[in-house]
């Protein structure tokens, strides 16, 4: 399901662009939830969504502020700016906008940018994991992935450069995860993307880092590293 919220302070526009994008939606067949605000700062209190739409001149908080204020506290939405100046337009890249659609908007091309968002979605669903932390949801690629560890009932997913706390369970995220991913130990799941070499209770991943490999997991890791590097092309 795709959750998408609008903000509009104008009650008859925000109602106008809620029906059409209803509209557009029902016509293809997609899963949706909308949500609309007149006032940004009602935005601020929300979970992520999917997809936003703000209107750059609201008052008191405008679109540009909200959407600022949003990629500050780690919000990494789709936003699409509504906008009656073309000038506007250079202003919304700072906050890294998706699109941004002059007032009146034009229905055809509101299609257009909504589908292709819907199918950038998808995409991204399909090549990375969505976690949850606190208000904030973030979407790591899996190649991104190091290996996730759990400590007292929190996971922590590793990158190169940072590291993700959230809570879960790692047979809850496992099903998440392309089969690159193995689950080693009790308490790590290892990419094999950065696996460099595996011995008896070790692994070694490409950064030097070194987790451990369960002995009754032994056998069933070597099978399957065998077969991930052969899908590779690394061994014949």
């Amino acid at each position: 399901m795709i959750k998408i919220a609008i903000c509009e302070d104008e009650q008859l526009l925000l109602k106008h662009l809620t029906d059409s994008i209803k509209t557009i939606l029902a016509r293809h067949s997609i899963l949706y939830s909308i949500d609309a605000y007149t006032n940004g700062s009602a935005v601020l209190t929300r979970s992520p969504f999917d997809i936003l739409f703000l209107d750059i001149a609201m008052k008191p908080l405008n679109g540009l502020e909200l959407a600022k204020r949003l990629r500050e506290r780690g919000d990494e939405s789709k936003i699409i700016f509504i906008t009656a100046h073309q000038q506007y337009a250079i202003d919304a890249y700072d906050v890294q906008a998706y699109h941004y659609l002059l007032k009146p908007v034009d229905t055809k091309k509101l299609e257009a940018v909504i589908l292709k968002l819907c199918s950038v979605l998808r995409e991204e669903s399909e090549h990375a994991i969505t976690i949850r932390q606190g208000t904030m949801v973030r979407r790591v690629p899996f190649e991104q992935i190091l290996y996730l560890e759990v400590i007292n009932r929190k996971i922590y997913l590793h990158k190169n450069q940072e590291t993700i706390p959230f809570y879960g369970k790692l047979s809850e995220v496992e099903p998440m995860l392309p089969d690159t991913f193995f689950r080693c130990h009790r308490s790590y799941i290892v990419n094999f993307d950065h696996v460099q070499h595996y011995k008896k209770e070790v692994i070694q991943l490409d950064n030097g880092y070194i987790l451990p490999l369960s002995r009754r997991r032994y056998q069933e890791f070597g099978l399957a590293f065998m077969y991930y590097l052969k899908r590779k092309g690394d061994v014949f």
